[in-house]
């Protein structure tokens, strides 16, 4: 039997897709495109025709490698795509075009936060106040500025890395995960993992966990479907000016230039029952 690759199939960015378009309708996702799109070393960035801006993280050595082989191949452009064509980027092996896929999956998910603002309750909590003393807590992706506030308050700290490298904490390979992540009280999941396709696995490793938190600028996502899924909290950034995002990417700009700039953070926290 032949074992063909075919798309990287995500059964929580289907059940995203699908929300998506039960909330704008499939006359809003052919009418609204891609106005523009940068792709920088740190984030690749979208504007929506409506207005609305969207980054997700573009895998440094994924991204330049696709720049060397895949450029010079192209002959179409992700800026003109119709948004529902763009949204199903998301499940490429190619981690360029994923990313292209989700940050069009956060411009869309502001998109309905705007028309349905009834709908959610936004909060300012802060990700470390969901941490209580002596939690075991495990990082998926490396979060360094949360790391000496989260030793803070407990010693139990755990961080996941596709390349872990040395240092003042532990750093474990991914492969960790299937051990660490039944075990942990909070896990922190950078929004990265929906590029990646990461995320499936990942929440049903983590299913004992108290809290579940997806984080960063690539979480900017409609939290529903990740509800259900096991996510109790979703922490994001909304672009404010898309104009001023798209040449902060193209710039290589990080998540701190985007937030000092053309962004604010949000929470949507899961209702406890």
């Amino acid at each position: 039997m032949k074992v063909r690759a075919q798309q990287a199939k995500s059964h929580v960015l289907e059940e995203i897709l699908e929300f998506l378009r039960e909330k704008l309708g499939d006359r809003r996702l052919n009418g609204v495109i891609l106005e523009d799109v940068r792709i920088g070393l740190l984030y690749a960035g979208v504007k929506l025709s409506s207005g609305h801006g969207g980054v997700a993280y573009t895998f440094m050595d994924e991204a330049i490698a696709y720049m060397r082989a895949r450029c010079m191949e192209r002959r179409t452009f992700f800026s003109g795509m119709r948004l529902v064509d763009a949204l199903k980027l998301s499940f490429s092996w190619d981690l360029v075009e994923a990313a292209v896929g989700v940050a069009a999956i956060n411009a869309a998910s502001q998109l309905v936060f705007e028309e349905r603002a009834s709908e959610y309750e936004f909060s300012d909590v802060d990700v470390v106040e969901l941490v209580k003393k002596d939690d075991d807590v495990v990082m998926v992706g490396y979060f360094a500025p949360l790391v000496p506030r989260i030793l803070k308050k407990t010693p139990n700290l755990v961080v996941i890395e596709r390349k872990p490298a040395p240092g003042d904490i532990e750093i474990l390979p991914d492969f960790a995960s299937e051990k660490v992540l039944p075990e942990a009280d909070v896990v922190i999941v950078s929004g990265s993992t929906l590029v990646n396709k990461t995320i499936d696995r990942i929440l049903e490793l983590s299913k004992n966990a108290r809290d579940v938190v997806l984080l960063g600028p690539t979480a900017s996502v409609i939290p529903d479907p990740l509800f259900r899924r096991g996510v109790t909290a979703v922490m994001g950034i909304r672009i404010t000016d898309a104009d001023k995002m798209l040449k902060i990417v193209s710039e290589a700009g990080g998540t701190r230039w985007l937030l000092a700039e053309c962004a604010e953070k949000f929470a949507i926290l899961k209702e406890r029952k």
